[in-house]
Parts: structure tokens; C-alpha cells; sequence
């Protein structure tokens, strides 16, 4: 028995390493005025898409198949084409499985397939791509952007105009972006730092940060925490299981965060001026600062105004402590009106 087991182990190592690779390049230009589109729709790769300051779309196309043959590798490769074509100002780069050779693709473990789309393109140009393999970044583009794998990360970065990202496996950036942002993952964590517009960022795996953002912005997720830091706008949020840490500058329009698994702490300046309702299943709540209650006192549940009321400040947990924290003053929203008592329940 031992025998047997050590002959399919060298059987097994010497197939591995007898595994072959081809690789293929291709490059690509046409000219194009700003203004037009690029489509990528690919079964595989990474794909990389930045500016440039002429009026061209550049491609440098670079994949390797290793599968059992080099018959294999190349019959692959004929069945999967990548093609290139150019409609008034719409470029097109394609990869789809074509009948070249007849055979039909099982999966299989020894298989593997790389590929890199790295594109430039004038600086104002939309973009809609997408692979089932892949990452996708995209940088310094104006115009509309799609963005969609099925197995990769999301990276964005200092876009003008609405993007909207989609990946079943990955974790999503977006870094000084301005427009309609819409980012979902089923698999990872979603990161906006800086920008503007309005935000909507969805996961069903992960946490979610969001920092230094002018505009409103709606958060949820099903596995993780929220951050939320420095927003400009209205801000919703909801997670079902995790923590939500939110720090304000200044409050100027309505706050709703929600939580089933977690404790929530809102840090806000001592001069903002809001109505407060925290309210909790499973803890306490308390501010540091002065809250005027309206009713009972109550334990789990702090509603009244803050500095003569203002903006509703909605904070919900069935899993933990809420905290109101004080920070130093900021800009102040004009307030219902100048309190002459207040009162304090921790």
C-alpha cells in the first residue's frame, strides 16, 4: 500500500512539473478623439486603464495558458481570440471562447490562465469593462465609468463622473473620485478616501470605511464594521454584524446608523446643533454631551436636542453601547434655538 501511495505521489509531481506555458502578445493603437468610449469584455485577465495626453487608445494585451500540452495551450489560445475594433469614436477590445478547434473546456486543476490589459486612453473618455477573471483599476479618467469582475479587486482612483464597480471576490478602493459612486462586492472589504458627489457601498463580506467625503452617503453591510469619518452630507449606514465608529466635523444633514451586532461611538463637535435618538437593545446609552430630554430618562434609549436641536441624529444598535463623544468645536449648522438649560443623561 505504501508503494502505491508513493508511485501516484511521483506520478502526481511529475505531471505537475511537466506542465507547459505559452505565452502571447499583442499591441494595439488607434486614434481617437476625447469625448469617446472604450468596451473591454474579457473571460480572463487583470485589467489596467490610465490617461495619456493625446488623442490616442493605446493596448498592450500579455496572457499565458498553461494546461497539460503545448497542443492544448495553443488550441486554448485560438478558441479564446482576442480582438480589437473601432466604431466612430467607440474602441472595443474583446475575448470570447469561439469553434476554432472543437473542444470543449473542462475545467481542470493543472489549468491555469493569466492575462494583463494595460489600456491608456485620453483623459476625457468613458469606460465600460469587464472580465469573469481579474482585477480592474482605473485612474484620472472623466467621463462614465463600469466597472465588473467576477473574481478580483476594484481600484479607482481620482475619476470624474458616475463609476459604478461590481466584484463577487474582492475588495474595492476609491480614492478622490467625484460624481455618482455606486461599489458592491460580495467578498471584501470597500474603502472611500476623499471625493464627492454621493456614495452608495454595499458588501456582504467585509467592513466599510468611508473618510473625508462631501456629499451624502448610504453604507451597508452584512459582515463587518462601518468607519465612517469626516462626511459632508446625509449619512446612512447599516451593518449586521459589526461596530460602527463615526467621527463629524460638522453635522449638516440628517445621520442614521444602525447595527445588530455591534456597539456604535459618534464622535461630534460640542457646538453642533441636532436632535439625538439613540437607542439601544442590548447596552446603554450615553453622551458627552448636554442633551435636553424630552419625557423619562431611560436607560437604553437617550432622545432629546443638542444645543437648541437641529439635523436628527438616528442611532440604533440591538447588540451593544451607544456613546455620543464630544470633540472640539467645528462649523456650526444653524440651530431651532439658543438653549438656556440643558441636561445631561449617561
Amino acid at each position: 500500500m505504501k508503494i502505491m501511495k508513493l508511485t501516484t505521489c511521483l506520478l502526481l509531481v511529475t505531471s505537475l512539473t511537466a506542465l507547459a506555458a505559452t505565452e502571447e502578445q499583442l499591441n494595439k493603437k488607434f486614434t481617437v478623439p476625447p469625448g469617446g468610449k472604450l468596451v473591454v469584455d474579457v473571460g480572463f485577465g487583470a485589467i489596467s486603464v490610465t490617461t495619456n495626453a493625446g488623442s490616442e487608445v493605446t493596448i498592450e494585451v500579455w496572457r499565458k495558458v498553461s494546461h497539460n500540452t503545448k497542443a492544448n495551450e495553443e488550441a486554448f489560445l485560438r478558441d479564446h481570440p482576442v480582438t480589437f475594433s473601432q466604431e466612430g469614436d467607440t474602441v472595443a477590445v474583446r475575448s470570447r471562447h469561439t469553434t476554432h478547434s472543437g473542444i470543449n473546456w473542462p475545467w481542470h486543476f493543472q489549468n491555469r490562465d493569466e492575462g494583463k490589459y494595460v489600456i491608456t486612453a485620453p483623459a476625457q473618455f468613458s469606460a465600460s469593462l469587464r472580465t469573469e477573471g481579474g482585477g480592474i483599476s482605473v485612474s484620472d479618467l472623466t467621463g462614465k465609468v463600469g466597472a465588473d469582475t467576477s473574481g478580483g479587486r476594484l481600484d479607482f482612483a481620482r475619476l470624474h463622473g458616475s463609476l459604478d464597480g461590481d466584484t463577487s471576490g474582492g475588495g474595492i478602493r476609491a480614492t478622490d473620485c467625484a460624481g455618482d459612486i455606486k461599489l458592491n462586492t460580495s467578498g471584501g472589504e470597500i474603502t472611500a478616501d476623499g471625493g464627492s458627489g454621493s456614495l452608495r457601498a454595499d458588501t456582504s463580506g467585509g467592513g466599510i470605511t468611508v473618510k473625508n467625503f462631501q456629499g451624502p452617503i448610504h453604507l451597508a453591510t452584512s459582515g463587518g464594521d462601518l468607519t465612517i469619518e469626516n462626511v459632508a452630507g446625509a449619512v446612512h449606514g447599516n451593518t449586521s454584524g459589526g461596530a460602527i465608529r463615526a467621527t463629524f466635523s460638522e453635522l449638516s444633514e440628517e445621520v442614521r446608523l444602525e447595527t445588530s451586532g455591534g456597539g456604535i461611538t459618534a464622535r461630534i463637535p460640542s457646538n453642533a446643533a441636532f436632535d439625538l435618538d439613540a437607542e439601544t437593545s442590548g447596552g446603554g446609552a450615553s453622551s458627552e454631551l448636554p442633551v435636553t430630554v424630552a419625557g423619562k430618562a431611560e436607560h437604553d434609549h437617550l432622545k432629546g436636542t443638542v444645543n437648541g436641536g437641529g439635523k436628527l441624529v438616528r442611532l440604533s444598535t440591538s447588540g451593544g453601547n451607544i456613546h455620543v463623544e464630544k470633540t472640539a468645536p467645528g462649523k456650526r449648522a444653524a440651530n431651532k434655538s439658543d438653549p438656556s438649560a440643558t441636561s445631561q443623561h449617561n
